[in-house]
């Protein structure tokens, strides 16, 4: 939620999606829970901004669990020139898109906001990605204005990969899963909506 309030700030956004994944390629599909459960969580997390919207598109046909479907579908349902689409993803998976099924269809189509999170990665954005500095903008180290500044300079139409620091508290899905499971509490980590939710259908081991 902190980042997609922040990125939507610095690019302007008129809405942020949060896409909930089918079946993640890269995750266990055994340990996930049920579709509806975590669509509901975001749904819940998402209730009180109008502008985010909790999206089912990865269910749309031909459901999909690989990003380029998921912007391609997106791309038809916004045609250009009328919008410009973001891809906003944590920097700790900087590592893991050179491996994402046609990595580089993705990030030559699309602008990409990568934002820095406690953990992610100190490589050279530019070797992770395997892209040329023409098209990679490291925002890290700027403050909020000059971030506006610099995208502004930009043309949205040319797909660039931005990296920006927005000061992410250090909350991940794995520490959130680990202290229910052992019963601690989670206030401050995640909307109270999405705790009660946790607590009455007792996800993630919750007792």
């Amino acid at each position: 939620m902190h980042i997609a309030r922040e990125i939507r700030r610095l690019f302007s956004l008129s809405r942020v999606y949060f896409v909930v994944a089918t079946t993640p390629p890269h995750k266990d599909s055994e340990t996930l829970i049920p579709f509806a459960h975590r669509f509901a969580m975001v749904a819940l997390a998402t209730s009180r901004v109008a502008a985010f919207v909790p999206s089912l598109v990865e269910m749309e046909p031909l459901a999909s669990p690989f990003s380029v479907d998921t912007m391609d579908k997106l791309r038809r349902r916004f045609p250009e020139p009328r919008a410009v689409l973001y891809f906003i993803a944590g920097g700790d998976s900087l590592p893991e898109v050179k491996s994402w099924r046609e990595s580089e269809k993705l990030l030559s189509r699309y602008n990409f906001v990568f934002a820095l999170r406690p953990g992610s990665s100190d490589s050279d954005p530019a070797e992770l990605l395997g892209c040329g500095s023409e098209r990679l903008r490291d925002f890290t180290g700027l403050s909020p204005g000059q971030v506006r500044l610099r995208i502004g300079g930009e043309d949205p139409k040319e797909p660039r990969i931005y990296v920006v620091d927005v000061n992410a508290p250090e909350i991940s899905a794995t520490r959130i899963r680990k202290l229910v499971g052992s019963g601690r509490p989670i206030g401050g980590l995640v909307p109270e909506s999405v705790r009660q939710y946790i607590d009455k259908l007792h996800l993630y081991g919750a007792r």
